[in-house]
């Protein structure tokens, strides 16, 4: 998986669509898998998210179900971790670059 920076305004909703899709030797699908993902801000805070397998295996959300508008401003975190028969695994790390909003109401 090859990610570059990404940048988000906070106050804005967070939300990701994720494809999987099987390697030789890897699951069929994600189904049984346990997946979670974490965004650490620029002060280490974490805010979890809550992460939605599709029917077929084949895709998930992974959304942030709060506010970002008090994200701090700067270079935040992102991975996904993937659970199955005791084994674990990660995503590469991506970046964030969370910039203020401009306009407040």
């Amino acid at each position: 998986m090859s990610c570059t920076t990404v940048t988000f305004k906070r106050g804005t909703s967070f939300a990701a669509s994720c494809a999987y899709t099987p390697s030789a030797g890897a699951p069929a699908n994600l189904l049984g898998t346990t997946v979670t993902s974490t965004v650490v801000d620029s002060y280490l805070s974490p805010y979890d998210l809550v992460v939605t397998i599709a029917n077929d295996g084949l895709s998930f959300t992974a959304v942030y179900a709060g506010d970002t508008s008090t994200w701090s401003t700067g270079t935040a975190s992102w991975d996904i971790r993937f659970s199955l028969g005791g084994s674990v695994f990660y995503t590469v790390t991506m970046r964030l670059n969370v910039i203020g909003q401009v306009t407040l109401s």
